[in-house]
């Protein structure tokens, strides 16, 4: 059976279209990951966010490559090896995303004392 989003793309709204594209949480620290438009392997992205398991990743990377938002090539050697690359519609999303690393660092200060340092 094949995988099916739990939470279906929104084309009702412009903005939940494009917060359902990239709502989750790694998506778009992978997107951040891939801007640079080099490729880079599986095992590449899982050591830039240890702090995600690599079953999600995978599965969001899956979704993102549906969505034409990265490209994955699969070079046929044995062992397999396939790359992951940000797509020309994937750097449409950029200066969103560095919209929000910029708004994220003006507003540190409040969410810092709120959420602290555990």
């Amino acid at each position: 059976m094949a995988y099916k989003k739990k939470i279906p793309v929104d084309l009702d709204c412009p903005l939940r279209l494009t917060m359902s594209l990239i709502e989750s949480k790694w998506k778009s620290c992978i997107l951040d990951e891939l801007r640079d438009g080099q490729p880079r392997r599986p095992s590449e992205i899982h050591k830039c966010l240890p702090e995600a398991a690599p079953r999600v990743l995978d599965m969001q990377l899956k979704e993102m490559v549906e969505d034409a938002l990265v490209e994955k090539t699969i070079y046929p050697e044995l062992p397999p090896r396939s790359e992951y690359r940000i797509s020309e519609l994937g750097m449409s999303l950029i200066p969103i995303i560095d919209r929000m690393l910029k708004w994220g660092e003006e507003h540190f200060n409040i969410f810092e004392r709120k959420y602290g340092k555990n």
